[in-house]
């Protein structure tokens, strides 16, 4: 773990010392775009189309009380009959932009979610229990705040997430808790900004920007709102070819109200059940690899995959502790 965070702070300082650009920021070079994770980082010229597709898988093991690490055993006390022990989270990530002027470029996301979870009670009992569907559509509007002949550019990301995802999911006839549903089912904002830039051999870029949660949905709760800030920097090794590095921070808090469709004695017996166990501070590593077609067929097509782990979280009560997540994706531009 050392040895990748070296490899990020040198990466960073390269970037820092290597100024000499010629031109302004240009998408077309394969760490033209940031880490594939990261969503809304780049805009495009007047006209011009993307589309894209990623794929997110999460593993999930273990437990944490805060930033220490728990047996399931010790949890299943009291009232408490039953503690995740793992969950898997897939994720299949829709997105289209284009450029209405070299100012606005508008975006549209929408998700495809499989969760799953295991769960252990006393006398080493087991149970299991899914939900998959369609989460919240997000919509959003990128605006052009300043541009630069050296390389540099920022941008202002203006989001809003519609209710789209069902948050009635249930496990035969018992609701599920926070982290099964699909979506938030609030009217979301999702804002942002975001600064780039490109050296000869080198590109940075930081955004920072959250979720602010408008209101109570109609199961009578309210999300945690959400901050994040991420900084990445990638190299360009061939003219097809780029490695990237990320580090990114998140903190979400607690539930507000609980969902009405938990009983008393569904809400004491499990962690996934209490509003008090949702929310969490995060800090993670990523790691990358994108390639961009430069000829032929496939001209403006663009490959990534990038792999992310913690560097260090603390879980609100008692939550599952995040392992490690892929994402790879595609995206076409004309």
């Amino acid at each position: 773990m050392k040895k990748l965070t070296l490899f990020f702070v040198s990466l960073i300082i390269n970037v820092s010392v290597s100024t000499a650009h010629e031109g302004p920021w240009t998408a077309a070079r394969p760490d033209g775009h940031a880490p594939i994770s990261v969503m809304g980082d780049h805009m495009h010229a007047m006209g011009e189309w993307m589309v894209s597709y990623r794929y997110m898988t999460m593993d999930m093991k273990g437990l944490l009380k805060g930033s220490e690490t728990v047996t399931a055993s010790s949890q299943l006390t009291g009232m408490t009959t039953m503690v995740p022990s793992e969950m898997t989270m897939d994720m299949h990530m829709f997105g289209t932009m284009h450029a209405i002027s070299d100012k606005w470029t508008l975006m549209g996301m929408l998700n495809y979610l499989d969760n799953d979870m295991n769960m252990v009670m006393p006398m080493n009992m087991t149970m299991n229990a899914k939900s998959s569907g369609i989460g919240d559509l997000k919509l959003s509007g990128l605006y052009d705040v300043a541009k630069w002949d050296d390389g540099r550019r920022a941008h202002l990301n203006l989001g809003l997430s519609l209710p789209t995802g069902s948050i009635d999911e249930k496990s035969g006839t018992s609701t599920l808790g926070y982290g099964m549903q699909l979506g938030s089912g609030t009217w979301d904002l999702h804002p942002a900004i975001t600064y780039l830039g490109q050296t000869d051999r080198y590109s940075y870029g930081a955004q920072m920007g959250g979720i602010i949660r408008i209101g109570e949905n109609d199961q009578d709760y309210t999300l945690g709102n959400k901050f994040e800030a991420t900084l990445w920097g990638a190299r360009k090794i061939t003219d097809t070819l780029s490695a990237s590095a990320k580090l990114d921070y998140s903190n979400q808090g607690e539930v507000e109200g609980a969902h009405k469709g938990l009983t008393a004695m569904q809400k004491n017996m499990s962690p996934g059940n209490q509003a008090t166990s949702q929310g969490r501070d995060i800090t993670t590593l990523g790691l990358g690899l994108n390639y961009y077609f430069q000829d032929g067929g496939l001209k403006g097509h663009r490959i990534a995959a990038e792999w992310e782990t913690p560097l260090d979280q603390k879980v609100n009560g008692v939550q599952l502790e995040l392992n490690s997540s892929w994402t790879l994706g595609w995206q076409y531009a004309w």
